[in-house]
């Protein structure tokens, strides 16, 4: 099982077809993690971007955010932000879907995210 990153969805719905070749490598295997899910969303600015995701949300399953999700991503911003390198909110949240789920990541953002001790980067 997989979780794919905002960034995969995105290219694929541009067109990139690496992004197109992850999807349909991992399918039907893939999740969506409810941060995601709002990510597609704040820039779907007009009714056609809406859609758009509202297709794609149809053919994958959210996983939401819970209480253990959100304990295991302050553990990680607690350890990784330091003064020489960073971890957003999203991408905390988005590493402790996959880890608490033991699901690997479907993403292009990888330096981000190698730094995760645990976390399984899909290929």
């Amino acid at each position: 099982m997989v979780i794919i990153d905002t960034d995969v969805i995105i290219a694929s719905m541009r067109g990139n077809d690496i992004a197109k070749q992850l999807i349909r490598k991992y399918t039907p295997s893939i999740f969506i993690s409810a941060i995601t899910e709002m990510e597609l969303y704040v820039g779907a600015t007009n009714k056609t971007k809406k859609e758009a995701v509202e297709s794609v949300l149809k053919m994958h399953q959210v996983v939401h955010v819970n209480k253990a999700i959100c304990e295991t991503a302050l553990r990680l911003i607690k350890t990784y932000n330091t003064g020489n390198k960073s971890l957003f909110l999203s991408d905390a949240l988005i590493a402790a879907t996959c880890l608490q789920e033991h699901y690997s990541l479907i993403t292009f953002n990888t330096k981000d995210f190698a730094i995760i001790k645990g976390l399984q980067l899909a290929k």
